[in-house]
């Protein structure tokens, strides 16, 4: 909750100290906000460094992430946060078991580290344990892919950015636990998996490209 306690709360509760933000994201058991200056703070769970303080220790109130400059836009998977800097570059930090920070390893982080590769990024989004950005009209994803979340037609692990298949005038893009969507000129695509109807297609099989 941010407001220095890990006291539950039922109803909206300030948080501690926080000023000028302009977005946020929450994760598994962490959040982040963006501020009108362009840094990031976040607080909450840091079991894998998923608010870059360089340590696990949680916090309770908003901390600054440290290096950390020019960020226009965030995300929160469950262990993990990513950020687009104004160079439209992409930095990922926390929890890697599946490569989702896209740095070519599966090494955890816990300062913003850089995604491999990644240029020209308008938008980013983060599942469980995937990313993936938007990038010249097309996406890009990245980490676990056991139900064909990355979209490339495959369900083979990623840990550096990797084309969505025949994916093109993509506008935006989303990403649920084991799933992502993307809205293009004139339609919206799903993949991954689809063991509710989460991909809207009128079946439960996953797909693994758009």
């Amino acid at each position: 909750m941010g407001d220095g306690t890990t006291t539950k709360r039922t109803t909206p509760t300030a948080v501690t100290g926080l000023t000028n933000a302009t977005a946020i994201t929450a994760g598994g058991t962490h959040t982040c906000a963006l501020l009108a200056n362009r840094t990031v703070t976040c607080w909450g769970n840091n079991a894998y460094g998923q608010i870059a303080q360089n340590t696990n220790v949680p916090r309770l109130a908003p901390t600054l992430v440290a290096g950390l400059s020019n960020v226009t836009a965030i995300t929160a998977g469950d262990t993990h946060t990513c950020a687009l800097t104004v160079g439209r570059t992409a930095t990922c930090w926390g929890g890697n078991f599946a490569g989702e920070l896209g740095d070519g390893t599966t090494t955890q982080r816990n300062v913003p580290t850089a995604v491999t590769g990644l240029t020209n990024a308008t938008a980013i989004t983060a599942g469980d344990y995937h990313t993936c950005a938007t990038t010249n009209g097309t996406a890009k994803c990245w980490g676990w892919n056991d139900s064909g979340q990355l979209g490339d037609g495959t369900t083979t692990q990623r840990n550096v950015p990797t084309a969505v298949t025949g994916l093109t005038e993509v506008s935006a893009i989303t990403a649920g636990t084991s799933h992502t969507c993307a809205t293009t000129t004139d339609t919206v695509k799903c993949w991954g998996r689809n063991s509710e109807g989460q991909l809207g297609n009128g079946t439960t099989n996953d797909r693994t490209t758009p």
